[in-house]
């Protein structure tokens, strides 16, 4: 009787881990629907769309978000968002962020005044964003961290309020 019940908890446990799934990691594939939102002495503010891609057969949980914006080499602003949604299983996926950039910083690196600097920037209608950090994302029974690393000319519409 000890015997079967050993046996059968080793295989219940032999199928419940067996049955916990390797996430394959998803992947960026662009930044879309960027906005300008905001202007002022200190930052540019933008709202944009990570777009990445699922190869997943199961939905995953996105949790978190923590990268690092860069401009031109410059750091300029630290994103630390949290989510509560999901991304199905073989899809794309468009995860709504913000940035707001300081001009203070990407000043300093031309040596021109901060609002020529914005003013340069808003008139391009473009900039070259590069994004490092890590997205935590669930399958329900385990997180996975995917590593960031992602450099694009985006343009972007003004929608300043």
């Amino acid at each position: 009787m000890m015997l079967l019940r050993n046996l059968t908890m080793y295989f219940s446990l032999l199928l419940f881990f067996s049955s916990c799934s390797n996430i394959t990691s998803p992947s960026i594939k662009n930044i879309k629907n960027a906005k300008l939102t905001g202007l002022n002495t200190k930052t540019l503010d933008f709202d944009l769309d990570l777009e990445l891609f699922n190869p997943n057969n199961e939905a995953l949980q996105v949790k978190s978000l923590k990268l690092t914006a860069l401009i031109e080499g410059v750091e300029l602003d630290a994103v630390d968002q949290n989510y509560d949604t999901k991304m199905l299983g073989k899809s794309t996926f468009l995860l709504p962020m913000n940035v707001g950039l300081s001009l203070k910083e990407l000043a300093k690196k031309d040596s021109t005044d901060i609002m020529s600097k914005g003013l340069r920037i808003y008139n391009s209608g473009a900039i070259d964003l590069t994004l490092h950090g890590v997205l935590t994302l669930s399958d329900g029974v385990s997180n996975k961290v995917v590593n960031i690393d992602h450099t694009q000319n985006i343009s972007f519409s003004k929608n300043i309020k």
